[in-house]
């Protein structure tokens, strides 16, 4: 029911984008081929029951592909409703394989998963689009992609109503983050550099005075300080 939900009201927010966004191979001014696919979330079949419902936000995906080689666009609800499947067997094949060597985003979510639950975990990014030769930011595009990234996100928060928010999408789209959520919303802050851990690498809020929240870097942060905090963080979230 909620993953229908979030199908519908995707199809709603993207109604009148340029189709060219959803495949290259449209004519009349087709997207460049460094764009990846819609990147858009679904959540797990026990979600509604799941103990711990977490959001953790992420960077753009690289090499984030929704039609298959040969495949044609056909209509915007078929193609959202791939983009979604494609999510769902990505976070459970990605949820239930090994951690890899050194730092990455999805060993951070395997340890969220293992400490506070699988199915309610809720994998999501700041940007719907990525950008295969850096971040989407600094292209012609970045407007379409900034609009519609921060209407589908907020929509996921209003459907899916996460126990916490984990924004752990790095620092160069930090300016970004703070339009979608000004500083304004961000209301009872605190650190924990009584504990040792700079502000800079961990901090917890409320959003809108309502979802507990937290901003640490991109799981992918090789600093001492920036894995100091995302260990603090696990031992702050509840367990199953």
């Amino acid at each position: 029911m909620l993953n229908e939900r979030l199908w519908g009201a995707y199809c709603n927010i993207l109604e009148n984008i340029d189709p060219k966004f959803l495949d290259a191979r449209v004519p009349h001014g087709s997207r460049p081929e460094e764009l990846s696919g819609l990147f858009v979330t679904s959540v797990n079949d026990g979600y509604a029951e799941s103990k711990n419902k977490i959001m953790i936000v992420g960077s753009e995906t690289a090499g984030w592909n929704v039609l298959t080689k040969g495949e044609r666009f056909k209509c915007l609800e078929s193609y959202v409703r791939s983009s979604m499947d494609k999510h769902k067997s990505y976070f459970e094949r990605e949820l239930g394989g090994k951690n890899s060597r050194g730092y990455s985003f999805h060993n951070f979510t395997r340890a969220v998963g293992k400490r506070c639950g699988k199915e309610g975990l809720i994998y999501s990014n700041l940007f719907c689009f990525d950008w295969k030769k850096g971040s989407p930011i600094n292209t012609p595009h970045f407007d379409t992609i900034r609009r519609h990234s921060e209407l589908l996100l907020k929509k996921q928060i209003e459907i899916l109503e996460p126990d916490i928010i984990i924004f752990a999408n790095g620092m160069v789209s930090v300016p970004h983050r703070r339009e979608y959520f000004p500083l304004s919303e961000c209301i009872n802050g605190r650190d924990y550099s009584a504990q040792g851990i700079p502000n800079r690498h961990l901090w917890e809020f409320q959003l809108r005075g309502k979802t507990r929240s937290f901003r640490i870097h991109h799981p992918s942060a090789r600093a001492k300080a920036a894995a100091a905090a995302r260990t603090y963080l696990l031992n702050l979230l509840p367990s199953v």
